[in-house]
């Protein structure tokens, strides 16, 4: 796998990386397929990175292989960056792309890397039984269980003894009516009595009826498994009467079969095995340094020492006087041994400010040049043809391509002909360690001869010495930075913070919901709906992909969360029940984020005032960013920005965080990886500008289609412990629930799937009356509330780009059309 993935990243940044510059696209459809097909090039590319690096137990190698992960995640971020502008949606449908690249569904979709909870699993654990310690505090003591004495026991199963024998009697006394009543009904008729030969016949047919039909289904059954169309029955079925189900990891369920079983353990043990390895590296890493330090330290700090003295002595010759040492913010003596002369070490710290100054006139040239193109453009002329489309320079290719060439570089010869070397290598450890020793003792080096060229300068020039410091960078941490944020807590401890949020119920303990429990089916008509000028509604699986894009990698990675298209905060908005709330307890679940409830009904009577709330949102993101990854929740965020406050929730200050979420959204930096995360059923009784300003990105999340409805109805039964048989029509359910969303479906299958339903199994199948008696006392998904949805989204800022685009291809085609008749 990872030599198939050698060939394809090969491919992939000789096509993005060529010798000359490529040419701006003209044709939108030609580049939309060259960018779809990218975009699912480097996504097969991620999925294979993913299973290299989890199964991989080289530490070297596995280090090396992580760089190349993180800079082609990064690289699928910034293309789904580039299909959004260019599609002018969330949501793009690549049907027709993967008929090409002979793909399924189920191989583009993108994977989270399973290091994001492995390399944090102490720390989630430790901080799991804090959050414990302090909830068990919260929790009213139960009373003691009074034990019944002897007597008290005797007279409850003598009760219940009765009890069971009185039902019995019923039941034999209703037998006996019955049959007193078939024969009185016999006589009145006046049907004669049946023969035992007339007997034995009638009840041979009906006998032999049930045997015919069992050959027959068992005959349709193997002929469809023969055929493919259902998978053939398990040699030795598992009992059908689970009282308590055992999740799948667990080695011990009854109901994993070998291979899956082999294929846990050896999970399990390959987890081992990595750790003893990452052990052994970094014994060695300590062992290596500390041997390097004794052996080479000394002799390199005198060749330092006397290369340095050499080079003060020059400069006093030519210049007259002794140079200024350099500072450690520019890169202390480091600078000096780059094979450069004294004057040329100079001229280069002299014009540091020179260059500082020449970039600000290149920035205001080009303001300029792109403004006089803007004004020179003819108004007649089409958008089409003016527009050249072109991908945008990457941050991650850089990485992707310099981390390649190294692990070629170092294991390419290594690797061939000889057998897979398990172990850390130990010149590679030296040659890494010999690099971090030179630097320590550099610092050392410098010290001392800071201290002894002021000796110098005092005894020779009688000046004192001016150490030359680097200038202060005017990098941004973040997008318009303004003041500074004042600390409310200097003299508070983060643990004392943790606690205060979790007792007054803002942090809480997120629920354990994988990702892959939010089920759903590909849309395979996407394509060709939008060809044809409809806007199809996007699947589950188009969400789930969005929130692993948007959410989970972002949060999951520190690397592609610096240099990725930065998403501070995002909106799901869609009907009850769709999955919002399951959608933000996954993020937390797959990344190990904290989880900050922010919601309107949650802060009622917290912290109340103005200097209340400051306090609050300082607390929330101080403790956010110290412990991150985090994310804040705001459940029902068309709260926050209610045009009109309705009378019954005035009370409950709804708006409160109005103007403060925008601020404290302000203050992040690139490097906090703290995600603001609204649900909304209603967003379109907010205030479309300000929510979509608090809001960066907007996903619409719709009620699920036929298909999705299949899965989701087959997931659930088998989750809550039902069996899928020939009996239970799935296509009937999924056809008849439409217009339901997956929380009245999940709410059915729990009310029919009772313990007492489910020991009735092996004699009682499922079958589809069962949930459909129960499914019309749900509130379905109207079609006027799914309008109104649209309309809303449609005043968002990528729908307005959306509805301009649609508007102008309408146009384009009439004057097309007009033109044409002209012609005639």
């Amino acid at each position: 796998m990872w030599l198939e993935s050698q060939v394809a990243l090969k491919e992939l940044l000789a096509q993005e990386l060529p010798a000359t510059p490529p040419r701006p696209e003209r044709d939108r459809a030609a580049f939309s397929q060259g960018l779809a097909t990218l975009f699912l090039r480097y996504v097969q590319v991620v999925r294979r990175l993913e299973t290299c690096h989890d199964q991989m137990l080289q530490p070297q190698k596995r280090r090396m292989l992580r760089r190349v992960l993180d800079g082609a995640l990064g690289r699928v971020l910034e293309l789904k960056e580039a299909l959004v502008q260019l599609d002018r949606s969330e949501y793009h449908f690549m049907d027709h792309v993967l008929q090409d690249l002979k793909l399924t569904p189920a191989d583009v979709e993108v994977p989270v890397p399973k290091y994001f909870l492995l390399e944090r699993a102490r720390a989630l654990k430790e901080r799991q039984q804090v959050l414990a310690e302090i909830l068990a505090r919260m929790e009213p003591s139960q009373p003691p269980r009074v034990t019944p004495s002897r007597d008290e026991a005797v007279r409850l199963v003598q009760r219940a003894e009765r009890l069971r024998q009185g039902r019995l009697r019923a039941r034999f006394m209703g037998d006996i009516r019955r049959d007193e009543e078939r024969e009185r009904l016999a006589r009145e008729s006046g049907a004669k009595e049946l023969d035992r030969e007339q007997a034995a016949i009638r009840i041979q047919k009906v006998w032999k009826g049930c045997l015919q039909c069992r050959r027959t289904a068992l005959e349709r059954q193997q002929e469809m498994a023969f055929i493919g169309m259902v998978r053939p029955p398990p040699a030795h079925p598992p009992s059908p009467i689970v009282l308590c189900p055992v999740p799948v990891s667990d080695p011990a369920a009854p109901g994993l079969s070998a291979v899956a079983l082999r294929a846990q353990l050896g999970e399990d043990f390959r987890r081992l095995r990595q750790a003893d390895r990452e052990a052994e590296y970094q014994q060695a890493l300590a062992g290596t340094r500390a041997l390097l330090l004794e052996l080479e330290g000394p002799s390199l700090q005198e060749a330092m020492k006397e290369q340095l003295r050499q080079w003060l002595l020059e400069c006093r010759d030519l210049t007259g006087h002794f140079p200024e040492y350099p500072d450690e913010d520019v890169g202390g003596s480091s600078i000096l041994f780059a094979e450069k002369t004294p004057e040329q070490v100079r001229e280069e710290l002299e014009q540091l400010e020179r260059e500082e100054g020449d970039k600000k006139k290149k920035k205001k040239k080009k303001k300029e040049e792109k403004e006089k193109a803007k004004k020179g453009k003819k108004k007649d002329k089409k958008p089409e043809e003016a527009e050249s489309l072109m991908l945008p320079p990457s941050k991650f290719l850089p990485i992707i391509s310099t981390g390649f060439m190294q692990y070629q570089a170092t294991w390419g010869e290594r690797d061939v002909g000889k057998p897979v070397q398990q172990g850390c290598n130990l010149e590679l450890i030296k040659a890494q360690m010999r690099k971090e020793v030179e630097k320590e003792v550099r610092l050392q080096v410098d010290e001392m001869m800071r201290q002894e060229l002021q000796r110098l300068r005092l005894a020779v020039d009688r000046e004192e010495t001016r150490p030359l410091k680097a200038k202060k960078s005017s990098k941004k941490l973040g997008k318009k930075s303004g003041k500074k944020e004042k600390d409310l807590t200097q003299d508070r401890t983060l643990d004392s913070l943790y606690e205060e949020l979790v007792l007054q119920g803002i942090l809480k303990k997120p629920q354990a919901v994988p990702l892959a429990d939010y089920t759903g089916d590909f849309s395979y008509l996407g394509s060709t709906l939008r060809a044809a000028g409809a806007e199809p509604a996007p699947s589950v699986l188009d969400v789930r992909q969005n929130v692993v894009l948007y959410a989970i990698l972002r949060l999951g990675s520190p690397t592609v969360h610096e240099l990725a298209p930065q998403v501070r905060s995002l909106l799901l908005a869609g009907p009850a029940g769709t999955g919002k709330k399951m959608l933000v307890h996954a993020v937390c679940t797959e990344t190990g984020a904290n989880l900050f409830d922010l919601s309107p009904e949650n802060l009622v009577d917290k912290y109340p005032g103005k200097a209340g709330l400051s306090l609050l949102m300082h607390m929330v993101f101080k403790v956010a960013r110290l412990l991150q990854p985090s994310v804040i929740w705001v459940g029902n965020a068309e709260k926050t920005f209610y045009k009109k406050v309705p009378k019954e929730e005035k009370e409950a200050e709804p708006k409160r965080l109005r103007k403060e979420l925008p601020k404290a959204l302000k203050m992040l930096r690139v490097d906090d990886r703290v995600l603001l995360l609204g649900t909304s059923d209603r967003p379109y009784v907010a205030d479309a500008k300000a929510l979509c300003k608090a809001y960066e990105r907007v996903l619409l999340v719709p009620r699920p289609d036929y298909t999705s409805r299949y899965v989701t109805w087959q997931r659930l039964i088998q989750k809550h412990g039902g069996t899928v048989g020939r009996g239970l029509d799935l296509s009937a359910l999924a056809t008849v629930s439409d217009g339901y969303s997956q929380g009245p479906m999940a709410q059915v299958v729990r009310a029919v799937l009772t313990e007492r339903r489910i020991l009735q199994l092996p004699r009682r199948p499922l079958r589809a009356e069962e949930f459909l008696q129960l499914l019309p006392k749900a509130d379905p998904v109207y079609p006027e509330e799914e309008k109104t949805l649209q309309d809303w989204y449609l005043k968002t800022p990528l729908g307005k780009r959306w509805l301009k685009a649609t508007e102008e291809q309408v146009e384009g085609k009439e004057m097309q059309g007009k033109k044409k008749k002209g012609r005639k």
